[in-house]
């Protein structure tokens, strides 16, 4: 997708990393509505996610038609929020899973085995057959120092900032500046799997403060942040291979490991603590 070089084995010591997600969708499972229907999935994931929480989010439907007054009919739908005590979680709807973690993020190995005991749970104790999407978002956002407000345009590299980066005369502030690009790629090479093209939604600039950013949790910095939000992901049917859909998301993942790597400049670079190590496990 990206003519880039894989990044090397990195860690950063402050990691702007907020978010890290898999999100999985595939048709709707009767059973994974109910307490029967959860336990042998929570029994399976037991070790990884001890805690279990039930919710219900309100799903709110319009009926309108000749002669029909417009109706509105909210019907709740179950949700199970699987948790440990490390900042994991694993939120599971009839349709849907999104394997989240936060600023806790490790690394990548330890993303990938949670996934794959995720999915091979799915396949085996939900009866799941069919992927409908498969995706990974990775949510970066890094506060501006107060006394600093130029800092985010020493830390990332101006073919990236743009020219809100470059241009602006000394006394002139920016406010916000957020740029949001959609791509699509065959899926040959690295990015071999997948049914059809696998694209990706790259959205990045500065965002004032108090603004509310989506994700599993909903994040609002309290200064200035520069954001970068990276989204591969497929949207076509395709067999339920845990295997296989672990695979594309290494894949998805190292897409986005890349860009990160590749838009950070070495004073970004020093700031957020980057250490190459053949040993290392934790860049993004």
């Amino acid at each position: 997708m990206f003519r880039l070089d894989a990044a090397p084995r990195y860690r950063l010591a402050r990691p702007p990393l907020n978010q890290a997600l898999v999100d999985v969708r595939f048709p709707v499972q009767a059973g994974l509505a109910t307490m029967e229907g959860i336990a042998p999935v929570q029994q399976q994931l037991n070790t990884l996610f001890p805690y279990l929480k039930q919710q219900q989010v309100q799903q709110v439907s319009l009926v309108m038609g000749p002669g029909i007054p417009a109706a509105a009919g909210a019907q709740a739908s179950p949700v199970w929020r699987f948790e440990d005590d490390s900042g994991w979680s694993l939120v599971l709807a009839p349709g849907s899973a999104v394997l989240s973690v936060g600023p806790q993020y490790s690394g990548f190995g330890e993303f990938s085995e949670r996934l794959s005991a995720v999915l091979q749970a799915l396949s085996n104790s939900a009866g799941v057959t069919r992927a409908d999407r498969l995706g990974v978002r990775y949510l970066n956002i890094v506060e501006v120092p107060p006394d600093d407000e130029g800092a985010w345009r020493r830390w990332f590299r101006p073919e990236l900032t743009g020219w809100s980066g470059t241009i602006l005369d000394g006394p002139t502030r920016l406010i916000t500046s957020l740029t949001q690009t959609q791509l699509a790629a065959p899926p040959l090479g690295e990015l071999s799997g997948p049914p059809v093209d696998v694209q990706a939604l790259v959205r990045h600039g500065v965002i004032p403060a108090g603004t509310v950013v989506p994700g599993v949790v909903p994040v609002q910095p309290q200064r200035s942040a520069y954001l970068i939000d990276i989204d591969v992901f497929v949207e076509a049917p395709q067999p339920f291979d845990p295997k296989e859909l672990s695979r594309q998301v290494t894949s998805f993942h190292g897409q986005i490991d890349r860009f990160f790597y590749w838009a950070m400049t070495d004073e970004g670079a020093e700031y957020f603590g980057k250490e190459v190590d053949d040993a290392a496990g934790n860049s993004l």
